[in-house]
């Protein structure tokens, strides 16, 4: 028997299922959670679900993992049915139960605490199908006994608490962090010429499609566009970018980098002429920290998260503008002085989100829930 009982260190246990093994912000999220756990263990003890090889290249010391055998056909379909019917009777054995993708049981008698961080599932102006439809109807129900709810970004609370209806004193703002001892004696990666980058899956609600067509309007006719990241949600929409940026003559200056390791990532950053963020919706967007954490000049699109995430720091322009986008880009790169302020203004940004002052409220949040 686990169950601390109320007393001594309390019990988590962690639903991480939804973590696949590519590259994503859920596993930037669990990957630097690990990372502040086997640092601080903030006097609790750690279990963590997640499938079979999620965690390579993780610390995962400070927790107790287990990994539940999943039939791989209908992978998604099992773990649904896993977490709806089976987590209730697990989690008995615990004091808390967090689960970090939106999704919690209806019902059990162990505190829940959700992170709801995917906009996607309740904004579905991109997306709509059985599958997001699915994932909201499964938020909605795990809402009523969830004992708090957690978000990234105010503006995230505000925007989902516009579609599901969620108690006010239930909900808790806890913003992500970003490691900066990454970009420390960072190399910029090797490039003959200047490029704009965005660090991002080439998916509809990214926008990458602005990006793309800002190019032939930028004044440096040599500027090109790298992108890095991969999609499983809609692999067709990249071959719809790639014959957009040919019909607009820019097709040579549009890469596509696929998966980048994350320390080269990092160089990416640091080499680039500057990082657009064009994204429709967001609930954080952390590639921003990153970027002003590497001193690159940041552009971003006029939205509640990135305006609260980057204030001064960032050159903001309407998403749906590529044409206003493209001014963004001259003024970034001719305005160097004007550059300048808002990369100092980015690092010392940044220099308010830690990793470590991130899971310390955390943690605050959950003790709250044990607590009743």
């Amino acid at each position: 028997m686990l169950v601390s009982q109320g007393m001594g260190r309390p019990l988590v246990l962690v639903n991480a299922l939804s973590l696949g093994a590519g590259a994503g912000g859920s596993r930037s999220y669990v990957s630097n959670l690990l990372a502040e756990l086997a640092r601080d263990a903030r006097g609790m003890e750690w279990s963590l679900l997640a499938l079979p090889g999620a965690l390579e290249g993780m610390d995962a010391r400070a927790v107790r993992v287990v990994e539940p055998r999943l039939p791989r056909r209908g992978r998604v379909a099992w773990r649904v049915l896993y977490e709806e019917a089976l987590l209730p009777q697990r989690a008995r054995h615990f004091d808390l139960l967090y689960c970090l993708a939106d999704i919690s049981p209806p019902f059990g008698s162990t505190p829940t605490v959700v992170l709801m961080r995917n906009l996607n599932i309740y904004d579905r102006r991109w997306y709509d199908d059985r599958r997001t439809r699915m994932l909201e109807r499964l938020a909605r129900w795990g809402v009523p006994r969830a004992r708090r709810i957690l978000f990234p970004s105010r503006a995230a609370a505000d925007l989902i608490s516009e579609r599901i209806p969620i108690p006010a004193e239930r909900v808790r703002v806890v913003p992500y962090g970003v490691s900066l001892d990454a970009f420390q004696d960072l190399a910029p990666v090797d490039s003959r010429g200047r490029y704009l980058f965005l660090a991002a899956a080439p998916e509809r609600h990214k926008n990458v499609a602005a990006l793309v067509e800002c190019l032939p309007l930028v004044e440096d006719r040599h500027l090109e566009v790298w992108i890095a990241g991969t999609s499983l949600l809609d692999p067709g929409h990249r071959l719809e970018l790639e014959r957009r940026a040919r019909a607009l003559g820019v097709g040579d200056r549009v890469r596509f980098l696929g998966a980048v390791p994350y320390r080269r990532l990092l160089s990416y950053y640091r080499g680039a002429a500057a990082f657009v963020f064009p994204s429709f919706i967001e609930t954080f967007g952390h590639p921003l920290l990153e970027a002003m954490a590497a001193g690159a000049p940041v552009i971003a699109s006029d939205i509640p998260a990135f305006r609260e995430i980057a204030a001064d720091a960032a050159l903001f322009f309407p998403p749906s503008d590529p044409a206003a986008l493209a001014k963004a880009v001259d003024r970034t790169l001719t305005d160097r002085a004007g550059s300048a302020r808002r990369v100092a203004l980015g690092r010392a940004r940044v220099a308010e989100f830690s990793w470590s002052r991130s899971v310390d409220r955390l943690c605050e949040v959950l003790r709250e829930a044990v607590d009743g």
